[in-house]
Protein backbone atom coordinates (compact mmCIF):
# COMPACT_ATOMS: atom_id res chain seq x y z
CA UNK A 1 0.00 0.00 0.00
CA UNK A 2 1.38 3.39 -0.95
CA UNK A 3 0.75 6.49 1.10
CA UNK A 4 1.08 9.70 -0.86
CA UNK A 5 0.13 12.29 1.76
CA UNK A 6 2.23 15.42 1.61
CA UNK A 7 3.26 15.08 5.24
CA UNK A 8 3.12 11.85 7.18
CA UNK A 9 4.30 11.29 10.72
CA UNK A 10 5.04 7.69 11.52
CA UNK A 11 4.53 7.14 15.24
CA UNK A 12 5.04 4.03 17.27
CA UNK A 13 2.54 3.56 20.06
CA UNK A 14 4.02 0.46 21.66
CA UNK A 15 6.93 0.27 24.08
CA UNK A 16 10.18 -1.15 22.74
CA UNK A 17 12.03 -2.88 25.55
CA UNK A 18 15.38 -3.61 23.95
CA UNK A 19 15.74 -2.95 20.25
CA UNK A 20 13.91 -1.98 17.11
CA UNK A 21 14.01 -3.43 13.64
CA UNK A 22 12.00 -1.51 11.10
CA UNK A 23 11.56 -1.71 7.37
CA UNK A 24 9.50 1.09 5.89
CA UNK A 25 10.94 1.30 2.40
CA UNK A 26 7.46 1.12 0.92
CA UNK A 27 6.08 4.00 2.96
CA UNK A 28 6.60 7.60 1.98
CA UNK A 29 7.78 8.71 5.44
CA UNK A 30 8.83 12.31 5.91
CA UNK A 31 9.11 12.19 9.69
CA UNK A 32 9.60 9.30 12.08
CA UNK A 33 8.85 9.90 15.75
CA UNK A 34 10.09 7.26 18.21
CA UNK A 35 9.82 9.53 21.23
CA UNK A 36 9.88 8.14 24.78
CA UNK A 37 9.38 4.48 23.80
CA UNK A 38 11.99 2.89 26.03
CA UNK A 39 14.23 2.13 23.06
CA UNK A 40 17.62 0.84 24.25
CA UNK A 41 19.32 -0.15 21.02
CA UNK A 42 19.20 0.79 17.36
CA UNK A 43 19.04 -2.41 15.37
CA UNK A 44 18.20 -1.82 11.73
CA UNK A 45 16.27 0.77 9.79
CA UNK A 46 15.54 0.97 6.10
CA UNK A 47 13.86 4.17 5.05
CA UNK A 48 13.28 5.48 1.61
CA UNK A 49 15.15 8.50 0.34
CA UNK A 50 12.43 10.94 1.46
CA UNK A 51 12.84 10.70 5.24
CA UNK A 52 13.69 14.17 6.58
CA UNK A 53 13.25 13.98 10.37
CA UNK A 54 14.10 11.24 12.84
CA UNK A 55 13.16 11.75 16.49
CA UNK A 56 14.69 9.36 19.00
CA UNK A 57 14.40 11.67 21.98
CA UNK A 58 13.94 10.45 25.56
CA UNK A 59 14.85 6.80 25.19
CA UNK A 60 17.73 4.77 26.66
CA UNK A 61 20.02 4.55 23.63
CA UNK A 62 23.70 4.09 24.46
CA UNK A 63 25.31 2.94 21.21
CA UNK A 64 25.17 4.85 17.92
CA UNK A 65 27.18 2.30 15.90
CA UNK A 66 24.11 0.95 14.04
CA UNK A 67 23.70 4.39 12.41
CA UNK A 68 26.47 3.46 9.98
CA UNK A 69 24.31 0.67 8.58
CA UNK A 70 21.05 2.61 8.39
CA UNK A 71 19.89 3.84 5.03
CA UNK A 72 18.25 7.27 5.14
CA UNK A 73 18.84 8.26 1.58
CA UNK A 74 20.25 11.77 1.34
CA UNK A 75 17.41 13.98 2.61
CA UNK A 76 17.72 13.69 6.39
CA UNK A 77 17.48 17.24 7.76
CA UNK A 78 16.86 16.74 11.48
CA UNK A 79 18.19 14.10 13.87
CA UNK A 80 17.10 14.21 17.51
CA UNK A 81 19.08 11.97 19.86
CA UNK A 82 18.50 14.06 22.98
CA UNK A 83 17.73 12.66 26.43
CA UNK A 84 19.31 9.27 25.97
CA UNK A 85 22.38 7.64 27.56
CA UNK A 86 24.88 8.37 24.81
CA UNK A 87 28.47 8.78 26.02
CA UNK A 88 30.35 8.80 22.70
CA UNK A 89 29.58 10.53 19.40
CA UNK A 90 32.65 9.26 17.53
CA UNK A 91 30.53 7.11 15.26
CA UNK A 92 28.89 10.23 13.78
CA UNK A 93 32.16 10.91 11.95
CA UNK A 94 31.44 7.84 9.83
CA UNK A 95 28.00 8.86 8.58
CA UNK A 96 27.26 11.33 5.82
CA UNK A 97 24.14 13.49 6.09
CA UNK A 98 24.79 16.26 3.53
CA UNK A 99 21.48 18.06 4.17
CA UNK A 100 21.37 17.75 7.96
CA UNK A 101 20.32 21.09 9.49
CA UNK A 102 19.54 20.21 13.09
CA UNK A 103 21.44 17.83 15.39
CA UNK A 104 20.20 17.41 18.95
CA UNK A 105 22.58 15.62 21.32
CA UNK A 106 21.57 17.44 24.49
CA UNK A 107 20.78 15.73 27.79
CA UNK A 108 23.13 12.80 27.38
CA UNK A 109 26.39 11.87 29.12
CA UNK A 110 28.82 12.95 26.39
CA UNK A 111 32.20 13.93 27.82
CA UNK A 112 34.29 14.37 24.66
CA UNK A 113 33.64 15.97 21.26
CA UNK A 114 37.13 15.26 19.91
CA UNK A 115 35.70 13.61 16.77
CA UNK A 116 33.58 16.60 15.80
CA UNK A 117 36.19 17.76 13.30
CA UNK A 118 35.43 14.70 11.18
CA UNK A 119 31.66 15.25 11.00
CA UNK A 120 30.34 15.53 7.45
CA UNK A 121 27.41 17.89 8.00
CA UNK A 122 28.20 20.91 5.78
CA UNK A 123 24.68 22.33 6.08
CA UNK A 124 24.32 22.06 9.84
CA UNK A 125 22.45 25.08 11.25
CA UNK A 126 21.85 24.06 14.86
CA UNK A 127 24.07 21.97 17.13
CA UNK A 128 22.71 21.31 20.60
CA UNK A 129 25.24 19.80 23.02
CA UNK A 130 23.78 21.24 26.20
CA UNK A 131 23.33 19.26 29.42
CA UNK A 132 26.23 16.86 28.95
CA UNK A 133 29.61 16.36 30.64
CA UNK A 134 31.79 18.17 28.10
CA UNK A 135 34.87 19.78 29.63
CA UNK A 136 36.79 20.85 26.49
CA UNK A 137 35.55 22.44 23.27
CA UNK A 138 38.97 22.77 21.60
CA UNK A 139 37.84 20.32 18.89
CA UNK A 140 35.45 22.97 17.54
CA UNK A 141 38.45 24.55 15.83
CA UNK A 142 38.49 21.65 13.37
CA UNK A 143 34.75 21.51 12.87
CA UNK A 144 33.47 22.22 9.37
CA UNK A 145 30.07 23.81 9.92
CA UNK A 146 30.16 26.85 7.62
CA UNK A 147 26.41 27.48 8.00
CA UNK A 148 26.12 27.01 11.77
CA UNK A 149 23.75 29.55 13.36
CA UNK A 150 23.03 28.08 16.80
CA UNK A 151 25.68 26.60 19.10
CA UNK A 152 24.19 25.45 22.39
CA UNK A 153 26.70 24.45 25.08
CA UNK A 154 24.77 25.18 28.28
CA UNK A 155 25.05 23.00 31.37
CA UNK A 156 28.37 21.30 30.77
CA UNK A 157 31.74 21.37 32.56
CA UNK A 158 33.52 23.77 30.21
CA UNK A 159 36.21 25.84 31.92
CA UNK A 160 37.84 27.58 28.94
CA UNK A 161 36.36 29.04 25.75
CA UNK A 162 39.59 30.61 24.43
CA UNK A 163 39.43 28.44 21.32
CA UNK A 164 36.27 30.27 20.21
CA UNK A 165 38.38 33.24 19.11
CA UNK A 166 39.69 31.05 16.28
CA UNK A 167 36.31 29.66 15.20
CA UNK A 168 34.33 31.19 12.35
CA UNK A 169 31.32 32.91 13.91
CA UNK A 170 30.20 35.01 10.97
CA UNK A 171 26.80 33.27 10.81
CA UNK A 172 26.27 32.41 14.49
CA UNK A 173 23.03 33.89 15.87
CA UNK A 174 22.70 32.09 19.21
CA UNK A 175 25.52 31.15 21.59
CA UNK A 176 24.70 29.61 24.97
CA UNK A 177 27.49 29.07 27.48
CA UNK A 178 25.55 29.34 30.72
CA UNK A 179 25.89 26.91 33.61
CA UNK A 180 29.52 25.96 33.02
CA UNK A 181 32.82 26.64 34.82
CA UNK A 182 34.05 29.47 32.60
CA UNK A 183 36.21 32.06 34.35
CA UNK A 184 37.16 34.34 31.45
CA UNK A 185 35.41 35.54 28.29
CA UNK A 186 38.27 37.73 27.01
CA UNK A 187 38.31 35.69 23.79
CA UNK A 188 34.88 37.04 22.84
CA UNK A 189 36.45 40.45 22.19
CA UNK A 190 38.39 38.90 19.30
CA UNK A 191 35.38 37.42 17.54
CA UNK A 192 33.47 39.14 14.74
CA UNK A 193 29.86 38.56 15.74
CA UNK A 194 28.20 39.92 12.66
CA UNK A 195 24.81 38.28 13.19
CA UNK A 196 24.68 37.13 16.82
CA UNK A 197 21.42 38.05 18.55
CA UNK A 198 21.52 36.00 21.75
CA UNK A 199 24.33 35.30 24.26
CA UNK A 200 23.84 33.41 27.53
CA UNK A 201 26.66 33.60 30.09
CA UNK A 202 25.00 33.22 33.50
CA UNK A 203 25.97 30.68 36.15
CA UNK A 204 29.72 30.59 35.48
CA UNK A 205 32.78 31.94 37.30
CA UNK A 206 33.22 35.02 35.12
CA UNK A 207 34.36 38.17 36.93
CA UNK A 208 33.62 40.89 34.38
CA UNK A 209 32.24 41.58 30.91
CA UNK A 210 34.37 44.60 30.08
CA UNK A 211 35.84 42.72 27.10
CA UNK A 212 32.45 42.84 25.38
CA UNK A 213 32.77 46.61 25.07
CA UNK A 214 35.68 46.00 22.70
CA UNK A 215 33.54 44.33 20.07
CA UNK A 216 30.54 45.59 18.14
CA UNK A 217 27.42 43.48 18.52
CA UNK A 218 25.24 45.04 15.83
CA UNK A 219 22.35 42.57 16.08
CA UNK A 220 22.51 41.44 19.71
CA UNK A 221 19.02 41.63 21.20
CA UNK A 222 19.23 39.23 24.18
CA UNK A 223 21.94 39.00 26.84
CA UNK A 224 21.71 36.99 30.04
CA UNK A 225 24.37 37.29 32.71
CA UNK A 226 24.77 36.42 36.37
CA UNK A 227 25.85 37.87 39.68
CA UNK A 228 29.16 36.04 39.19
CA UNK A 229 29.97 38.41 36.30
CA UNK A 230 28.89 41.73 37.72
CA UNK A 231 29.60 41.96 41.42
CA UNK A 232 30.54 45.61 41.98
CA UNK A 233 31.10 46.23 38.26
CA UNK A 234 27.56 47.01 37.19
CA UNK A 235 28.65 50.09 35.25
CA UNK A 236 30.50 47.84 32.78
CA UNK A 237 27.12 47.02 31.30
CA UNK A 238 26.77 50.58 30.06
CA UNK A 239 29.81 50.11 27.83
CA UNK A 240 28.16 47.43 25.70
CA UNK A 241 28.20 48.30 22.01
CA UNK A 242 24.90 46.66 21.11
CA UNK A 243 22.60 49.16 19.40
CA UNK A 244 19.75 46.68 18.95
CA UNK A 245 19.78 45.25 22.47
CA UNK A 246 16.22 44.63 23.69
CA UNK A 247 16.51 42.46 26.80
CA UNK A 248 19.04 41.99 29.59
CA UNK A 249 18.45 39.18 32.06
CA UNK A 250 20.40 39.27 35.33
CA UNK A 251 20.42 36.24 37.61
CA UNK A 252 20.52 38.35 40.74
CA UNK A 253 21.53 37.85 44.34
CA UNK A 254 21.46 40.27 47.26
CA UNK A 255 24.81 41.74 46.23
CA UNK A 256 23.34 42.82 42.91
CA UNK A 257 19.97 43.91 44.23
CA UNK A 258 21.51 46.05 46.96
CA UNK A 259 24.20 47.59 44.78
CA UNK A 260 24.04 51.38 45.05
CA UNK A 261 24.41 51.76 41.27
CA UNK A 262 21.74 49.29 40.20
CA UNK A 263 18.95 51.84 39.79
CA UNK A 264 21.18 54.11 37.70
CA UNK A 265 22.11 51.22 35.43
CA UNK A 266 18.47 50.20 35.01
CA UNK A 267 17.51 53.77 34.18
CA UNK A 268 20.39 54.01 31.70
CA UNK A 269 19.08 51.04 29.72
CA UNK A 270 15.43 51.95 30.04
CA UNK A 271 16.24 55.29 28.43
CA UNK A 272 17.63 53.30 25.52
CA UNK A 273 14.51 51.13 25.31
CA UNK A 274 16.18 48.06 26.79
CA UNK A 275 14.13 45.89 29.17
CA UNK A 276 16.08 45.06 32.34
CA UNK A 277 14.91 41.76 33.87
CA UNK A 278 15.84 40.43 37.31
CA UNK A 279 15.69 36.71 38.00
CA UNK A 280 15.56 34.87 41.29
CA UNK A 281 14.30 31.44 42.31
CA UNK A 282 11.37 30.56 44.54
CA UNK A 283 11.46 27.70 47.05
CA UNK A 284 10.30 25.27 44.35
CA UNK A 285 13.14 26.14 42.01
CA UNK A 286 10.93 28.13 39.63
CA UNK A 287 12.40 31.25 38.11
CA UNK A 288 10.81 34.53 39.12
CA UNK A 289 11.28 37.26 36.55
CA UNK A 290 10.47 40.90 37.18
CA UNK A 291 11.56 44.32 35.95
CA UNK A 292 11.07 46.09 39.28
CA UNK A 293 14.15 46.12 41.55
CA UNK A 294 11.96 46.94 44.57
CA UNK A 295 9.78 43.92 43.94
CA UNK A 296 12.84 41.70 43.89
CA UNK A 297 14.14 43.12 47.17
CA UNK A 298 10.79 42.61 48.85
CA UNK A 299 10.16 39.13 47.46
CA UNK A 300 9.41 36.51 50.13
CA UNK A 301 9.86 32.85 49.23
CA UNK A 302 7.03 31.92 51.60
CA UNK A 303 4.56 34.24 49.95
CA UNK A 304 2.60 32.17 47.45
CA UNK A 305 -0.02 34.81 46.68
CA UNK A 306 -0.46 35.38 42.97
CA UNK A 307 0.99 38.69 41.78
CA UNK A 308 0.25 40.12 38.37
CA UNK A 309 3.74 41.65 38.28
CA UNK A 310 5.52 38.33 38.50
CA UNK A 311 5.94 35.68 35.89
CA UNK A 312 6.67 32.12 36.90
CA UNK A 313 8.60 30.48 34.16
CA UNK A 314 11.08 27.72 33.52
CA UNK A 315 13.45 29.08 30.90
CA UNK A 316 14.41 26.14 28.75
CA UNK A 317 17.14 26.22 26.07
CA UNK A 318 16.42 22.91 24.52
CA UNK A 319 14.45 22.81 21.31
CA UNK A 320 10.88 21.50 21.77
CA UNK A 321 10.39 19.07 18.94
CA UNK A 322 6.71 18.44 19.65
CA UNK A 323 5.98 22.16 19.28
CA UNK A 324 7.98 22.17 16.07
CA UNK A 325 5.99 19.23 14.70
CA UNK A 326 2.74 20.94 15.58
CA UNK A 327 3.81 24.01 13.63
CA UNK A 328 4.80 21.82 10.73
CA UNK A 329 1.42 20.08 10.79
CA UNK A 330 2.98 16.74 11.64
CA UNK A 331 1.13 16.13 14.89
Amino acid sequence: MEINEEKLLLEFNSKFKTNLSLDSTKIDVLSCNILDRGLCELCSFNFNSNVEKLILEDNAITNLSPLTGISFGNKLMSLDLSSNKISSINILSKVNFPLLNHLYLNNNIISSIISIGDFKFPNLIELNLSSNKISSIDSLLKANFPNLKELLLSKNEISSIDILSEVNFTKIKILTLDNNKISSIECLSKIKFGKIREIRLEKNKIKNIKCLSKVTLPKLSYLSIGDDILGDNLNELEELNAPKLEDIFIYANDKILNNKNIKNVVEFFENKGVLFNFIKYDKNGNQIIDRDINFMNDYDDDDEEEDENKINTNIKNDFNFNDFLLKEGLL
